[in-house]
C-alpha cells in the first residue's frame, strides 16, 4: 500500500504482522490508514511482553506513573489533563 503525506509518496505496510487473514478486515485498516496517514500501524497480540512494552512507552512519555509493586503489581497511574476541556465540572452538558 501507498500512503500519501504531504507531497511524497512513502510506502506502508499495514498487514505486515497482522494476525488475521480476515480480507474485510485488512481492507478496512489500508482504508483507514490511508485516511489518517500514521507513521505507523501496530497489531495488538495481547502478549505479556506487548503490555510490558506499551505499559513501558507511557511511562517514559509521562502518560503513566508505575505503582509500588509491592502494593500494587502490576498497576499504573494515569491522570487526565487539568487542561481537558472535559473536566470542567462547574458546566457539565449532558
Amino acid at each position: 500500500m501507498n500512503a500519501t503525506r504531504g507531497s511524497r509518496t512513502q510506502p506502508m505496510s499495514t498487514t505486515a504482522s497482522a494476525q488475521t487473514k480476515n480480507e474485510r478486515l485488512l481492507a478496512w485498516v489500508d482504508e483507514v490508514a490511508l485516511l489518517t496517514e500514521p507513521d505507523a500501524v501496530h497489531w495488538c497480540d495481547g502478549s505479556a511482553e506487548e503490555y510490558d512494552r506499551l505499559c513501558q512507552v507511557l511511562v517514559d512519555g509521562g502518560t503513566f506513573e508505575k505503582l509500588s509493586e509491592a502494593k500494587r503489581p502490576n498497576s499504573y497511574l494515569a491522570l487526565s489533563d487539568p487542561g481537558d476541556v472535559g473536566r470542567v465540572e462547574g458546566r457539565p452538558f449532558i
